[in-house]
This record gives structure tokens, sequence and C-alpha cells, in this order.
């Protein structure tokens, strides 16, 4: 069981940047970058029961600016999408916050894996996962209860 608590939005306002680049408090969105419109099956239901919102956006469109707006607690993103693949992503969230939450959809191809490993360690990324499809809802919502603990914008507490 999980429980959640809610931030009014006079806390969520709280935000600044510690001496690491990070931002202190997030909002419950997650940014996913994909260039279907096809919905993401059980991490839409999981966000929806939660309350977290899901901003969705085109690879060819700015992940930059999308960060910057939403202050999202975590990124979502397709490994071979066509405008921007995921070490892109990764070297815009390395610029962004190197401690955002970074869940790449890769394939089992060790190429890209290994390119995903190499823009990790050279841009020293923190906190980034690569699962070959999107998993199940128990690692979904672990994903989800790091990333919100990470970025103190849910209080999720594990029974």
């Amino acid at each position: 069981m999980t429980y959640v608590r809610r931030m009014d939005r006079a806390q969520a306002e709280i935000r600044y940047r510690d001496p690491k680049g990070r931002y202190e408090t997030r909002e419950p969105v997650i940014v996913v970058v994909q260039d279907n419109d096809e919905r993401l099956g059980v991490l839409d239901c999981i966000c929806e029961c939660l309350g977290i919102a899901i901003e969705r956006m085109s690879s060819n469109e700015d992940l930059a600016a999308k960060l910057r707006l939403h202050c999202p607690m975590a990124v979502v993103a397709e490994m071979d999408a066509e405008g921007q693949d995921g070490c892109h992503v990764l070297i815009t969230i390395a610029k962004y916050d190197r401690t955002l939450p970074a869940l790449i959809i890769a394939n089992d191809d060790p190429v890209s894996l290994g390119a995903l490993d190499a823009v990790e360690e050279l841009w020293h990324v923190e906190t980034v996962l690569k699962w070959p499809r999107l998993l199940g809802a128990r690692e979904i919502v672990d994903f989800l209860f790091r990333a919100g603990r990470s970025g103190n914008c849910l209080g999720l507490v594990p029974v």
C-alpha cells in the first residue's frame, strides 16, 4: 500500500537550486518524450491514480524548454526516437539537473545500451534506468516512488 502526501501550491512555489544545481522541489509531473500518440498503459493508469500529471511531447520538440516550464519529477523517453534519441535526452537532462530521474525505454541492442552508459558516465547523470520495454506496475511504482522522494514532491511511503 502507498500513501500520498499532497503539497499545497505555496510549498511548491518555493523552488531554488542548491549548490549542485538541483531544484529543491519538483512538480508531480512526468515528461514523456515519444513520437507516437499511443498511451503507455500501466504508467498512465498509475500516474492518474497518484495524481501525477503526464506532459507528452514529440521528440522534435525542445526538451530543455519543457523541463524549465514544468520542473518535472522525472523524464521517460524512447531510445530510438526520431528527433532526439535517449542519449540526447540524457545530455539535455544533465545540462538541466544531473539528479533528475530518467527512464529510457531502450531495446536489448548492446550498442544502444553502451552509448547510453557512455553518455551517463561522461555527463555524470546520476539517476538513469534503462528498460528494454515498459515493465510492469511494480517497477513503475518503484520508479515513481524514488522520483517523487528525490524531487520532494510526493510523500509516498511503501508499506
